[in-house]
Parts: structure tokens; sequence; C-alpha cells
């Protein structure tokens, strides 16, 4: 589905001081731009069936009742109320016909960003506009956002007005880590210069919400909002992919679905009922990253029980230095399940060392970096520019002069092409690397220096990217 809105040029909305903050020395084009439409109620968009598959993959997999009932009384009245012993289905249905019209007593509902593994299918930026003046301001930093979270690769966005500001959703395949929500709202308002507080700006999850026992709820993109009794627009979004995903997976269940867990791209996923293929969790590799990834497996095999630890600090160590957080839990994953038969802990606790390990590996590193490297590196405000500074820093440890392709390096990021395109951008404007060859197309990537600090050669590291 095309991303839609009746929506200004995107830095036109922005004011001095941020274009000065995000582009010191020159005006970047954005990774992506916003296409012009009306804005529309989301029944246009969704089907009621696909429009209860959204709400079912926001419940991130709670107990059905674990959801917000909210409606409008007889007096113009909100009112937000925790379910008791209701269906999320059922009431997603009465939300869905007063979307549309036939419902004969309106309502809505609002789903919690957490479960209780503290992670969620989603994120939400909410952009307050109830002052005198703020509808511009509050739409402005909503378009902005919105446009910045295209960057990321295998996320899903929803941008809507909601009667009394605006809010921004991020959606994605598969429950993420509540922190990781946070880090990406976080950065993302910092960008825009939202501060996070109430009558400006919200973000779902919480810096509480990992403490919280459900954390606060919002409403479902598209649903009426009580306090205005108005239906919730839609201006933009990207979530036609997911939808369509989340049909093939409820139609899989009733089917027999055959899997091969691997990162090669050979290895689809195939649903036998609907014979449909699909690539969800997983997606196809630059050549250059593919080989990386399978030599990287091979060279850290778990070849007896009770090596498990020592191979994993090690496999964590070097993924370091070669891929950005979300690629390298998908090969330790991977590397978990082809040694397996070695293995006698726990996946999830299999997971949550590497984490603890990557987390050791990044500290260190901020703690390594000169004093020219910090203040570059202080100008970073997304997670995936701060992962290509430390990637192109440790490729510079090895060679004086390395290639950086796009191509490669959304791969290692999990961004998109054009992500990849800005983070480089970003990076040159930083005052990180500086280009010093042009690409050659097919055949020679863009090569680059570091100019950040100083840097030593380290045998670990790897030279670059093609």
């Amino acid at each position: 589905m095309a991303a839609l809105a009746t929506l200004p040029i995107i830095n036109r909305a922005m004011s001095n001081s941020a274009r000065t903050k995000l582009e010191p020395t020159s005006e970047l084009p954005m990774p992506a731009k916003v296409i012009r439409q009306a804005p529309v109620t989301i029944n246009t968009l969704l089907t009621k069936d696909e429009f209860l598959l959204l709400v079912k993959h926001m419940m991130n997999g709670n107990p059905v009742s674990h959801f917000l009932t909210v409606w409008r009384d007889h007096d113009g009245v909100a009112n937000y109320t925790k379910a008791k012993h209701r269906q999320a289905e059922t009431h997603a249905g009465w939300t869905y016909a007063t979307i549309n019209g036939s419902a004969s007593c309106k309502t809505s509902m609002g789903v919690y960003p957490k479960n209780k593994a503290n992670e969620s299918t989603w994120g939400a930026l909410d952009f307050d506009a109830h002052g005198h003046g703020q509808d511009e301001l509050a739409k402005n930093r909503a378009i902005r956002a919105f446009t910045l979270m295209l960057e990321y690769r295998d996320r899903y966005l929803i941008l809507s007005a909601s009667g009394r500001g605006y809010h921004v959703f991020i959606l994605a395949n598969e429950p993420r880590p509540v922190a990781e929500w946070v880090k990406l709202l976080k950065d993302t308002a910092d960008i825009v210069e939202a501060p996070i507080q109430d009558g400006v700006c919200e973000m779902f999850p919480s810096e509480k919400t990992a403490k919280q026992e459900v954390g606060l709820g919002i409403r479902i993109p598209g649903s009426l909002n009580p306090s205005t009794g108005e239906i919730e627009l839609i201006l933009a979004d990207t979530i036609r992919p997911l939808i369509d995903l989340l049909a093939r997976q409820e139609e899989g269940r009733n089917g027999t679905t055959l899997t091969r867990s691997s990162l090669d791209p050979k290895y689809l996923v195939r649903d036998k009922k609907t014979k449909s293929y699909s690539y969800t969790q997983r997606r196809f590799f630059a050549p250059s990253t593919q080989r990386l990834i399978d030599e990287v497996l091979a060279k850290y095999p778990i070849t007896r029980k009770g090596t498990r630890t020592g191979v994993l600090l090690k496999l964590a160590g070097e993924l370091f230095h070669k891929f950005g957080l979300r690629l390298a839990e998908r090969v330790i994953a991977h590397h978990y399940e082809l040694y397996q038969d070695n293995v006698t802990t726990a996946r999830k606790e299999h997971m949550r060392q590497f984490h603890d390990a990557w987390q050791s590996f990044r500290v260190k590193e901020e703690k390594r970096l000169t004093d020219s490297e910090r203040r570059v590196f202080a100008q970073l405000l997304t997670e995936p520019q701060r992962e290509a500074f430390f990637l192109c820093r440790s490729f510079a440890k090895l060679k004086k002069e390395f290639p950086l392709s796009q191509l490669s390096l959304a791969d290692r990021l999990s961004v998109t092409q054009q992500g990849a395109g800005y983070v480089i951008q970003r990076l040159v404007a930083s005052g990180a690397i500086s280009k010093t060859a042009n690409a050659r197309p097919n055949r020679k990537s863009a090569c680059y220096a570091w100019i950040a600090g100083e840097t030593t050669a380290q045998k670990s590291s790897p030279a670059g990217m093609s």
C-alpha cells in the first residue's frame, strides 16, 4: 500500500534550529519522501478481517482481555477502562463498526506496548496539539518523525491525525525488546526536537514501561477519539506488506507449514496450503554480506558440550566489529540452531548472555574513543548512525582507506539502502569519515578514510565492505 497524505515538503516543515542540528555542513536529503494524497479512515485501507489481524498483532500475545475499552458517554466525556471479561477480537469488531459508521453504540479500544517478556511488536509517538496554535508544530514534528523512521528496514509505519494531535506508529514483524523501542523513539524525538513530556510528546513504550506491570496504553490506529467524538484519520502508511504477512501467517496456522531455519535466501518458508513463499524474518543479502555470514558461522563451531559460553563470547566479539545489533542477533540465533545438539542452555538464556556481552563491548569501545572521536560521536542521533560509526572505525584499524557500499551497509545495519546512504552522509557531515574515491558502477564501491581520530591496526577487524 502506498504511503498517503496531503503533506508539506518535509524540509520546509523543519525549524532552522533543527536543520542546523541535523545538518551542520550542508542540507542533506531525507531517506524517503511522503506521497501526497487525501487523509482517509482506516476502513478504506483495511477490511474488517485485516483490521482484526492488526489489532491481534498489536496485542503482543497478551491475554484476550488485556486491553483498554474506550468510549464517549452521553455527556461527551471520554472514558478509558481496562477490559475485564471482554474478548479483544469481539471488541475490535465493534471498533471497526464504529469506524465505518455501522455501529449502534460507538466504541474504541487501546492496547499496551509490552508483554510479560518486556517485548512489543510496535512503538508509537504521540505529538499533542492541545494548546492554541500548536497544531502546525505537532504536525510538522509528526511528519518529520514518520519520514525519519522510514529509514528502518522491516518496519511498517502509520501516521494519523488523532483529533488533538498526531500519532506515529512503527510496527515490526516480531516482538522486539521494550528497551529497543525506547531507544528508537527517543532518538527520533530528539531529532525532531520534541521534548518527551505530557502535553508535548509521549512515547509508547516509555522509559518506565519495562518496570511497570502493563505500561500506558494507546488507542488503536484509526479508531474513535472519545474526547472529540471523531474518527482518527490516516495521513500516511506503509503497512500493506505487514498486513499481507499477517494474513499468510493466519492461513498457515490452519495448514501444514514446512520451515527450514537458515539465513541463506534459498531456504524460504513455504506454506503448503496457500502455496505462497515468504521471507519474513529473513531477507536477501548482498552477496558479500551472505559470504561473510557463512564464514562467521563456520568459524565458530560448538564441537562439544561445555564449550558454548566461550564460543559465544568470541563470536559476539567478532560480530560487534562486522554488524549492527539486529543482524548480529539473527546470526547468533541461527548459530544456536546449527549447533544445538552440543548446547544444553535454553535459547532465551543464550540470547540474554549475547546481549550482555554486546553491551559490554559497546561500553568498552565508547571508553576507548579519543577526544575528537567522542566529539564526532556526540553529533550522531540515531542508533544506525552510531553503529555505522563503530563499524567504520573498525574498518579503518585494518586499512587506511576502506570501501563502503550502501547495499552492504544496509544489510549490516538492517536499514534500507536509502537509509544507509543517509547514514553515510551523516558520517561525512559530522567529520567521522571522508570520501577518498568515487564508486565505479558494477566494479568498485566508493572508498572512505577515517578522520575522526587516531586509530591503530587490529587484526580481528574487517577490511571494509564491497
